[in-house]
């Protein structure tokens, strides 16, 4: 394309902003280690932001974005983000800088695009091959072609019937009839009856035991907010029955889920969801807390929470609350690793 300087950005979570993580053109020091801000106003924020392409000019003279230290001292005036997107996210930015006046044409644009579709790719590949190994079936690679199918097969299947249970969670408590809610409720029960008899037909045949902080993380990175609510995570890993995670990743979506829509107001805040685990005890702790409003007494054991209880139940943890009004809400989940 004619440029000295290239980036690739990945967008961390937790400090919620853009990681240089390769790179040529750059200063020593850059590459690995500066970061630049994924708000809107940042260039390659707004193209992880938007799933778009952004390109730029004459970047000093621009009103709409802010120029970072970072471009002002390699003298960076026009340039080019696309998104480098994976299955189901948006991973990072693909960014060439220009120090001369350029303006980039669609042309240019549409072969940055096809670059960052094969970095996404193999972004993607890694991310599995890391999620098989962190799961322990690793000898599931020795099986016939056929039953690796079926087992990817089944863990889609999994994740969609979470996302409606809690799509129809979320539509019952919103809906004021009485009758339409008794629909909505008799179409829960419908679906919760097809997950469990999934899970005894297929998911428990396929395999025992999943790592539940990488399946507890995926779910997690799908969970979208408005942007004045950042979701930091943090799980660690272990080895738990299919249905104890299933359960747990509806526990986790219905949590955070009450959280984005009660625990904020205009200023916005943070979900804090982590996941620690005492091997020599055999148990593990899921907690999802908010620094929000609180709950008022009255909601505290409201019946919103019934089916949070019931999950919870069925693999024989327990479920505990703490919360203050102005101070946020912290729920903990204490549930075995094993039945």
């Amino acid at each position: 394309m004619g440029v000295a300087r290239v980036k690739v950005l990945e967008y961390r979570a937790e400090t919620d902003d853009l990681l240089i993580c390769a790179g040529v053109g750059w200063h020593e020091g850059v590459v690995g280690q500066a970061s630049l801000p994924s708000d809107m106003a940042s260039p390659p924020g707004r193209s992880f932001r938007t799933r778009r392409s952004v390109r730029i000019a004459n970047l000093p003279a621009s009103r709409a974005f802010k120029r970072s230290d970072l471009l002002r001292a390699h003298g960076i005036v026009s340039l080019l983000n696309v998104p480098i997107l994976t299955d189901d996210r948006a991973w990072g930015v693909l960014e060439v800088d220009s120090a001369s006046p350029r303006r980039f044409t669609k042309d240019d644009e549409e072969f940055l695009l096809g670059f960052a579709g094969v970095l996404g790719d193999a972004i993607e590949s890694k991310r599995r091959a890391a999620a098989v190994a962190s799961t322990h079936i690793e000898r599931a690679i020795l099986l016939e072609e056929r039953e690796l199918l079926f087992r990817e097969l089944q863990h889609r299947i999994a994740n969609n019937f979470q996302s409606i249970m809690g799509l129809l969670q979320t539509a019952s408590r919103a809906v004021a009839d009485p009758v339409a809610k008794q629909r909505l409720a008799h179409v829960l029960e419908r679906t919760s009856a097809i997950v469990l008899a999934h899970e005894r037909l297929s998911l428990r045949e396929v395999e025992e035991d999943i790592s539940l902080g990488s399946y507890l993380s995926d779910l997690c990175a799908n969970m979208h907010g408005p942007e004045n609510v950042r979701i930091d995570r943090s799980f660690a890993n272990a080895a738990v029955p299919v249905r104890t995670a299933v359960r747990l990743g509806l526990v986790l979506n219905e949590l955070v889920t009450n959280s984005l829509k009660h625990a904020f107001g205009e200023a916005g805040g943070v979900i804090a969801v982590s996941l620690a685990v005492n091997p020599d005890r055999g148990e593990g702790r899921l907690v999802v807390a908010d620094n929000g409003r609180g709950m008022a007494p009255a909601r505290r054991r409201g019946a919103g929470l019934g089916l949070i209880t019931s999950l919870v139940d069925q693999i024989g943890g327990a479920l505990s609350q703490a919360s203050e009004p102005g101070r946020g809400t912290t729920m903990t989940v204490t549930f075995p690793l094993q039945p």
